[in-house]
């Protein structure tokens, strides 16, 4: 407009009788200018300059309106960006600082944007299927692991692709809660939200707690090796948990600034570690029969009267296993364009160790010998590696390289149970939010939320009775809760979607399938939460009990309390995307 203005001054300046200068010429001129750009120029006399000029008209919500293209090129040829089309169907890899969503609620930036693609991936491991496979050999045997997996990586997909799709329509740190929030109906989002939130809150610190259980675990088994005569007593077990957690903890507070590149090496260790493992099992263990491993259920102390409630109750495992790959929402403000990376990188991490961990697994029960009771169920990755290399230090070393890649699991297990603690407490919705939610000023990372998972760990793991009632407890707790938060965040989007309502904008969409998908996924959410209250034995005592139906129970009803007490002093604002609690 300025220099439109400047060649006016100047036409009129040198008229002369034979060319006299005018206003309709002059806008004459402007309308074949104004051609060759995007923002519609007006007649200088009827209209000023435009307030907010519209410079990208392919962004605009409207789809009627086409976007203008310039008079001397043609758009099928043309290779000029600016003259292109945007598809609304897939968004490209790299998008442009317009077509990015924008902070949804205004909030200011606390943390850094170190994370990409590649450093988010590594956040969901499957090595844990070597440690965390006890209860399936006890009740079902091989055929009942292996087949539990399948179906469990069948089921976990419906959830993982409504999952995805969610969090590139509401890419926020809060995941469940917030998604509930935005698409569930006004009357009970309140309540539903803030369950969502805490039973999200409480299942990634169980599984937090069995990560670092297992860890604990491994270090017995390690004991074990060196001293055949030692006998494992459960307080043992307690504090080497706590000390797992503690180290854990402090790695993420003091190099979170390296925690991104630390991701990183992470997944390269993992594929590094993996390949030594299989050649070694493959080349030196001895081997069954397919028949055995595919057909050959069995009952090896669960007790149970039926088989095929005993390979039922002995899936629990597999269910535990294939959560978490759902992690990278809750570092949705770390993680640079998050509402493209957040679903791909959803998606990658469950596609990418689907693979790997079935390979493992089918290297696992083909080269396990002969199980025995005992020994072999409570540490049988060790029972399998030292028949296979007849060498204790060998044994020793696959076992250390195990819990390697068990610690690293456990770092990124953290990082999102901290990140998600932290988001719920800063949305006010915990006492002490404000403390909760504090970031500190130095380290860059929510250090108060990351002690509050200390102190859970810590908690759970000196309350537990037995070994065998505290791991079935802790992944059964984790399961429950984090299968519940997807089933209220996939039914209210399901039921946005029968209401034929309409949904937010999405770079990764489902499309005519959503529904279907979204129906699949609360069929198996309901399942998994449905076994995750049995015990591993039929025969049940104070030991072996599965206390998850105790711990869940009383959870909810503990933040019923909270929400009712808690509400008279906070109210629900509208935002752009999620309401937010705040303090009156």
């Amino acid at each position: 407009s300025d220099i439109l203005k400047q060649a006016r001054s100047a036409s009129l300046a040198s008229a002369s009788p034979a060319f006299p200068a005018s206003d309709a010429s002059f806008n004459t001129c402007s309308t074949m200018i104004s051609q060759y750009t995007y923002t519609p120029l007006l007649a200088m006399q009827s209209q000023p300059e435009p307030e907010t000029p519209l410079l990208k008209p392919h962004l605009a919500q409207n789809d009627e309106i086409p976007p203008p293209t310039r008079a001397d090129s043609d758009p099928t040829t043309s290779s000029s960006s600016d003259d292109l089309n945007l598809s609304h169907r897939r968004l490209p890899r790299g998008l442009s600082n317009d077509f990015r969503k924008k902070n949804p609620v205004n909030r200011k930036k606390e943390m850094q944007r170190n994370f990409r693609l590649i450093s988010t991936i590594s956040f969901t491991s499957l090595e844990v299927l070597l440690t965390a496979n006890s209860m399936s050999l006890t009740n079902g045997g091989t055929a009942g692991l292996f087949w539990s997996m399948i179906w469990c990586y069948i089921g976990q997909l419906f959830i993982v692709l409504s999952l995805a799709e969610m969090s590139s329509m509401v890419p926020l740190a809060g995941g469940p809660y917030q998604w509930v929030a935005e698409f569930a109906s006004s009357k009970y989002r309140r309540l539903l939200s803030y369950c969502a939130g805490t039973l999200c809150s409480i299942g990634w610190q169980a599984r937090f707690t069995a990560m670092c259980y297992m860890a604990a675990r491994l270090i017995l088994a390690l004991c074990w090796l060196t001293h055949p005569d030692l006998e494992s007593k459960q307080w043992q077990q307690s504090l080497l948990t706590i000390a797992v957690a503690f180290a854990v903890s402090a790695f993420n507070a003091f190099a979170a600034g390296h925690l991104s590149l630390a991701e990183g090496f992470f997944a390269i260790c993992h594929i590094y570690a993996f390949i030594p493992i299989v050649i070694s099992l493959w080349t030196m263990a001895p081997k069954k029969s397919a028949t055995e491993i595919f057909t050959q259920f069995t009952d090896n102390g669960g007790g149970w009267p039926s088989l095929a409630t005993s390979v039922l109750v002995g899936q629990l495992p597999a269910m535990f296993i294939v959560t978490g790959s759902e992690a990278v929402v809750y570092i949705a403000e770390e993680v640079e364009e998050p509402e493209s990376i957040l679903p791909r990188c959803i998606l990658w991490s469950f596609l990418a160790n689907m693979p790997a961990t079935l390979i493992l697994l089918m290297t696992y029960l083909f080269n396990m010998g002969e199980l025995r009771l005992g020994i072999d169920v409570k540490y049988p990755i060790v029972s399998v590696f030292k028949s296979a290399t007849d060498s204790d230090e060998a044994t020793l070393g696959f076992t250390i390289l195990v819990l390697s890649m068990l610690l690293m699991t456990s770092v990124s297990s953290m990082v999102a149970t901290s990140r998600h603690l932290f988001a719920f407490g800063r949305d006010q919705a915990l006492f002490y939010s404000p403390w909760i939610s504090k970031v500190d000023p130095k380290l860059k990372v929510p250090l108060n939320a990351i002690y509050l998972t200390l102190l859970f760990t810590t908690v759970i793991s000196l309350v537990t009775i037995s070994p065998s009632a505290a791991f079935s407890t802790i992944i059964g707790l984790a399961t429950s809760a984090l299968m519940t938060s997807y089933f209220l965040a996939i039914g209210s989007l399901a039921l946005k979607r029968l209401r034929g309502e309409q949904l937010p904008n999405a770079s990764w969409s489902l499309g005519k399938a959503g529904l279907t998908i979204n129906c699949l996924a609360l069929f198996y959410a309901a399942w998994a939460l449905f076994w995750s209250f049995w015990p591993v034995h039929y025969h049940v005592n104070r030991g072996n009990f599965n206390y998850n139906c105790v711990l869940f129970l009383g959870w909810i009803a503990f933040a019923l309390v909270m929400f009712v007490l808690r509400q008279r002093r906070m109210q629900q604002r509208p935002m752009e995307i999620v309401p937010r609690w705040t303090p009156r």
